[in-house]
């Protein structure tokens, strides 16, 4: 999978130089369509679902005699 986005992205830039623009636009969008189908892919857990525990951000209970 990631061949293929780097295989678009090298398509993207190489039609920017020798292609019209929107071709070069369109596979930039593909690419990075891909990509995030790609992150969606690997985040994504039977247990969990979609939530991330490593990226939880939720304030440690103070400690009773010691500031936070």
């Amino acid at each position: 999978m990631m061949a293929l986005i780097f295989a678009t992205l090298t398509a993207a830039l190489a039609c920017l130089l020798y292609a019209p623009r929107w071709i070069a636009l369109s596979a930039a969008l593909a690419c990075l369509a891909l990509s995030a189908g790609l992150f969606l892919f690997e985040v994504h857990s039977p247990t969990d679902g979609f939530g991330m525990p490593w990226l939880q951000v939720r304030a440690a209970p103070a400690v009773q005699g010691r500031p936070a």
